[in-house]
């Protein structure tokens, strides 16, 4: 909690260009997308953000800031706890693009990404080619 308390502090209203308080949620530009079209309720909100960071992996490990045995690292310990790592059913892969599009981090109509750099650390993004998150949102069950 401190830590988080020390992030939140230092950019209070998430306006920071790179990083900041946008860091802490790694993994919730795909879980709100699960939550917004699976329907809220459907998945709790840890576990649509598990979901979801396990996409956020697999996408930093495409684009190199990660290593792909690290991405399977994050889903194991979250399957370790129980937590779901990939849609139960298919979500139509349109409308989660359309959702993640109304995500609050998009900047200037780019989606912005949270990306894991190795473990324990993780940087913001806004040109992750639109192709790659495709593929993180079709790997964790998203369907065409």
């Amino acid at each position: 909690m401190e830590i988080k308390a020390g992030v939140v502090a230092g950019d209070e209203r998430e306006t920071s260009a790179q990083g900041g308080r946008a860091l802490l949620n790694l993994g919730h530009t795909f879980g709100h997308a699960v939550e917004a079209i699976a329907g809220y309720g459907t998945y709790l909100h840890g576990e649509a953000v598990a979901i979801g960071l396990v996409m956020a992996a697999r996408l930093s490990a495409e684009l190199g800031r990660c290593t792909a045995a690290e991405a399977d690292a994050v889903a194991r310990t979250l399957a370790a706890h129980q937590l779901p790592t990939r849609l139960h059913t298919g979500l139509p892969l349109d409308r989660m693009l359309d959702a993640m599009r109304r995500d609050k981090k998009v900047r200037g109509g780019k989606l912005r990404f949270v990306l894991q750099e190795g473990i324990g650390a993780a940087s913001t993004s806004d040109d992750v080619p639109e192709a790659a998150a495709v593929r993180a949102l079709i790997a964790g069950g998203a369907v065409a």
